[in-house]
């Protein structure tokens, strides 16, 4: 049995732009939401609002009481989520998923701490302080479109094209010198029906809180968030000549490893929350990307550059040992012009 054949380990990509995206951003907008919020504080009532009900107003308090928990909450989230998107981030995956993470949630404490206190400016009295139904609404637009952004721009992975050779000890799927196949698997969340009902419960629910108070905006904000989990529910998971594909619902999200970076491909056993702490797009704390939908096989893909990625299927020894042959074959010249193939897929 022969060792298996690494390429170099090489740094983290776009340092740069994960430490300006995922750490530098987050600071500003953290930062200027304090400085305006301090700026604002001679034209606030005293004592302030710190709390609202159905009715409006229905507790008050200091300002250090309204704003020391959102701002204590909001750098311990910024401490987190910068430290991952600068240490982390190996797979482009990974690093757009902190990135994103780190700057929209920066993006969603800044609104939601300015605009606590922008609802009350120059009121009498706290109890007179406006709905802050908007700033919630506001704030949960700043998390989604800030965190798009700043993921779109923490840079796609290089090309690495390996040059060892695939592991002499991984497995292969016998095929001929012309032959060529296809596999192809479908897998879905363990409890669908579960996760349904939770997402009809909660639109309910929201549908009747919105009657009740008026905050309507509830709807789409919950609508969006079910059509992401139906996004994420299934997957469609191909692997064939050009390499491993992965495929949401909607054809998106998305993952693709060429199978000209593939290392090594083995099937492996895999417990969500245990590895990756939970269901669905993961990173874990050795920088696996996973793709988690359920527990049990999966097939587990080390690349070149350090990178390794998890995707839990059905028939993973299959979908390994054809990948490790692509992979192998990809290492080769292609086919001469004229030349002539036949197909099959793995069923």
């Amino acid at each position: 049995m022969t060792a298996a054949t690494h390429e170099p380990r090489i740094p983290v990509p776009h340092r740069a732009r994960r430490i300006a995206l995922g750490a530098v951003l987050p600071a500003l907008l953290l930062g200027s939401a304090c400085a305006l919020v301090l700026a604002w504080r001679d034209r606030l009532p005293d004592p302030v609002a710190v709390h609202w009900g159905v009715s409006g107003v229905d507790r008050t308090g200091s300002f250090a009481e309204l704003v020391a928990p959102m701002l204590i909450l909001g750098l311990a989230t910024l401490a987190v989520t910068a430290t991952l998107s600068v240490v982390t981030g190996r797979s482009g995956l990974t690093r757009r998923m902190t990135v994103g993470l780190s700057a929209g949630m920066a993006a969603m404490y800044a609104v939601m701490f300015a605009g606590m206190c922008w609802v009350q400016l120059d009121v009498p009295t706290a109890e007179q302080a406006g709905d802050p139904g908007f700033v919630i609404a506001l704030s949960l637009l700043a998390l989604a479109g800030v965190g798009v952004v700043a993921g779109a721009l923490a840079g796609s992975d290089p090309p690495q094209a390996a040059t060892g050779d695939v592991a002499a000890d991984a497995a292969r799927l016998a095929l001929g010198p012309t032959e060529t196949a296809v596999w192809i698997r479908t897998v879905t969340t363990a409890r669908p029906w579960l996760l349904w009902t939770l997402v009809v419960v909660v639109l309910a629910g929201s549908a009747v809180l919105g009657a009740l108070t008026g905050q309507w905006w509830l709807i789409p904000v919950l609508a969006a968030t079910a059509a992401l989990v139906a996004a994420t529910a299934s997957w469609t998971v191909r692997v064939d000549a050009r390499g491993l594909s992965a495929r949401g619902v909607y054809g998106w999200p998305r993952i693709q490893v060429p199978a000209d970076e593939v290392e090594r491909a083995d099937a492996i056993t895999i417990s969500p929350f245990a590895e990756f702490g939970g269901w669905g797009l993961r990173t874990d704390v050795r920088g696996r990307t996973g793709l988690v939908v359920r527990k049990g096989s999966a097939i587990s893909i080390q690349r070149t550059g350090g990178r390794v990625v998890v995707v839990t299927v059905p028939d993973a020894e299959r979908g390994a040992a054809l990948l490790n042959t692509v992979a192998a074959r990809a290492r080769t010249a292609p086919m001469p012009d004229g030349g002539s193939s036949s197909g099959r897929s793995l069923t």
